[in-house]
């Protein structure tokens, strides 16, 4: 089949870069994309994560109660979760494909499977270095993880939660094939304010009609054009693309913690949400008050 050979094109079991450039075979492969690579979270990755969520703007577009979190919640989240689900194979470091620099965190959490309509992930994401932002990073790993997830896990759908005052990511999240489902409010009782958040989804079905093996030999339309924006927008139409300037640092969704990670581990899952870290959730993972979100992992 077209699709497994065009995976089998990508593995590259070596001459992976470590940190520094240069090959590390102690990496084992993954995915490798034009921009990024996925690759298996390992225990030196927990400071740079523990950084990431200690950071109150990278908190304001990932999490569901818009607190970072301490460094024992980090901590515990990356060892108790993010490590295991790795191993698993269904978290990835996010890397630079030419400095293996390390540079976010991805996952696929909370599988279902429903009677009728297959199985069901929740998407997780986060660029953590805000450097790279708004450089199309982020759309390029979530395409990757969306092919993961459809060739590899064979799950038939993916699902997300991202704040509406994230546009960046949202406008990411479309350019990838996501489409709005559903929107809810959540009360933040220790800010006395409302969270307005937006459920989106895709299927493998979607997905694949959107991205064959030809485009994928092609630069991302757009891809300088993912960040998440920081800034609050009064309102996001649930359809049409919003590519335009409204994301982060340019109209890119994907640079920023898309993660939706929010819910930790004794929320409640907010049923489809499909971002690791807002635009992930991570709902299943982290300290409390994480709820995914708007694709973040």
């Amino acid at each position: 089949m077209l699709r497994r050979w065009w995976r089998s094109r990508r593995a590259t079991s070596a001459d992976v870069p470590d940190e520094g450039g240069g090959s590390d075979d102690s990496y084992p492969w993954s995915r490798d994309g034009e921009l990024v690579q996925l690759r298996r979270h390992r225990p030196e990755n927990r400071a740079a994560f523990q950084r990431w969520y200690a950071d109150p703007e990278i908190a304001r577009l990932l999490r569901h109660d818009q607190e970072p979190l301490s460094a024992i919640q980090s901590r515990g989240y990356f060892d108790s979760f993010i490590l295991p689900l790795s191993a698993r194979g269904a978290c990835w470091a996010i890397h630079d494909a030419q400095t293996g620099r390390l540079l976010g965190t991805t996952a696929v959490t909370d599988i279902t499977e429903r009677r009728g309509e297959g199985a069901s992930g929740l998407f997780r994401i986060v660029i953590g270095e805000k450097d790279v932002w708004g450089m199309g990073l982020g759309t390029e790993a979530t395409r990757l993880v969306l092919e993961e997830a459809f060739d590899e896990m064979d799950l038939d759908e993916v699902r997300l939660e991202v704040f509406r005052h994230n546009p960046r990511a949202i406008s990411a999240y479309r350019r990838v094939g996501f489409r709005v489902t559903g929107e809810h409010v959540e009360w933040l009782h220790r800010r006395k304010t409302e969270l307005h958040v937006l459920e989106m989804s895709i299927t493998a079905g979607q997905f694949w009609d959107l991205h064959d093996p030809d485009s994928w030999d092609s630069e991302d339309e757009d891809s300088s054009d993912d960040t998440f924006d920081t800034e609050d927008t009064d309102e996001i139409e649930d359809t049409g693309d919003t590519d335009d300037g409204e994301v982060e640092s340019g109209d890119s969704d994907d640079d920023v913690a898309s993660e939706n990670t929010g819910d930790a581990a004794d929320e409640e899952q907010a049923g489809d949400e499909d971002s690791l870290e807002d635009a992930g959730h991570e709902a299943d993972g982290g300290a409390s008050g994480d709820r995914p979100a708007s694709g973040r992992s």
